[in-house]
């Protein structure tokens, strides 16, 4: 998986890069474009131009590639299938062309649409009249940015509000002259507000329901049969069922994640095997642990930063949905120290249960574990329990001080887990 936080703007890594590493070269990103050895003021034109857009690398631009792209990037003649390359992974951009395309595109218009889960089941919208299904969303007004109209339409359609993540997916159709883009999110509920229905959705009787993820793909799966009947039916289909089949397979599969989130030396792993082999013999389902130092080269003379943590969090979480994927569930030892890691993981996983685990411990046996394993710099046990994220919103606190292994993974089980 792509760091893309040291992607720069032409597309490269400084991470690992000889100039970077011996300090011949600050970095395009940590300084902002301006680097000794480009001639002139300094400044990258590639960067330049990307922040004029307002976009982080050259492949995310609306107008790539562009006929300027070539002299930009000259010395990379594969530029532009290494730039469409990172911005399908940026994105995850999926293409359907109508059979009735013109075979070049004049006008655009850009929806955003909300996947939102509740129980085992994904909000729809519904058509009485028509019978027809789609995800709640609808197209960007002005100067709205994506996150406030997926927000806005989702309400509007269905009177729930959301908290949507990141653009999760893009899926671009092309019909005739247009270009319709699809961007999708998954969404939180956070409340309910009066629903706002525009005069044709009224006409067609559109009403909100909830449906399980195996009904809803079959509905979905059937979008062939509209050849040549209803081609908006069709293409509508099988684009939410490109979106739903791809993002959201852990939803009706049983599989779930269980998230032991606690400061480093708090006895994590050592529950976290205990809770894997009590699961098995008492549930009879198969789990396995990933645990974050299996990512990071530690060195007990430095100190561990959020940064490196993050930079490597993304990596647990592949292989984590690789785990679920093969049909077992996931315990994550993880130790989650800002926002922006624990959003990373709440949005790879989204599609599976996430079943949250504090787990707390004294400061003096915190430090005595600490130096016990000799492989973590004085005082960062201590210092993780300070910086942990979330502070609240857990399923279940346990303290590893107080009680045993045994003694809390049973707790987990009891109180959290398959009850």
């Amino acid at each position: 998986m792509t760091d893309f936080s040291t992607i720069t703007a032409c597309g490269e890594c400084c991470t690992g890069c000889p100039k970077k590493l011996d300090g011949r070269c600050p970095g395009c990103i940590e300084a902002d474009g301006h680097v000794p050895e480009w001639a002139e003021s300094g400044r990258c034109k590639v960067h330049a131009c990307t922040r004029d857009h307002h976009v982080p690398f050259c492949g995310l631009c609306p107008e790539f590639p562009c006929a300027e792209l070539p002299s930009l990037i000259s010395w990379n003649p594969d530029i532009v299938e290494q730039m469409t390359t990172l911005r399908n992974e940026y994105r995850r951009i999926v293409d359907i062309v109508g059979d009735n395309y013109f075979g070049k595109w004049d006008k655009t218009r850009t929806a955003c649409r909300g996947i939102v889960i509740r129980d085992n089941r994904i909000l729809l919208s519904y058509e009485t009249v028509t019978g027809q299904w789609m995800l709640p969303g609808g197209g960007l007004e002005g100067s709205e940015d994506e996150r406030t109209c997926c927000i806005r339409e989702v309400a509007e359609e269905t009177g729930f509000l959301i908290r949507p993540t990141e653009c999760v997916m893009e899926i671009d159709e092309y019909y005739e002259d247009f270009k319709w883009v699809n961007r999708y999110f998954f969404g939180e509920m956070t409340g309910e507000t009066a629903v706002h229905l525009t005069e044709r959705e009224k006409e067609v009787g559109m009403e909100p329901r909830w449906l399980p993820l195996d009904e809803i793909i079959r509905i979905f799966s059937e979008h062939a049969a509209y050849t040549d009947k209803d081609e908006m039916r069709r293409g509508m289909y099988l684009r939410e069922y490109t979106a739903l089949s791809r993002l959201c397979g852990g939803v009706s599969s049983g599989r779930q994640v269980i998230l032991l989130n606690g400061p480093s030396s708090s006895g994590k792993s050592t529950l976290a095997k205990e809770l894997q082999v009590l699961i098995k013999a008492q549930k009879s389902v198969n789990c396995e642990v990933v645990s974050i130092d299996d990512f990071m080269e530690t060195n007990p003379m430095e100190t561990i930063y959020e940064d490196d943590v993050y930079a490597v969090s993304g990596d647990l979480c592949e292989r984590a949905l690789e785990i679920l994927g093969s049909g077992s569930d996931v315990i994550i030892d993880h130790v989650i120290t800002s926002e922006r890691i624990f959003r990373q993981l709440k949005e790879m996983l989204y599609a599976y249960p996430l079943r949250m685990v504090h787990i707390t411990c004294p400061p003096e046996i915190l430090r005595e574990r600490e130096q016990a394993r000799g492989d973590r710099c004085p005082g960062s046990a201590e210092s993780s329990a300070a910086y942990l994220y979330p502070r609240d919103g857990y399923d279940l606190t346990v303290d590893t001080g107080a009680k045993s292994p045994r003694e809390n993974a049973l707790s987990i089980i009891e109180k959290v887990l398959y009850c």
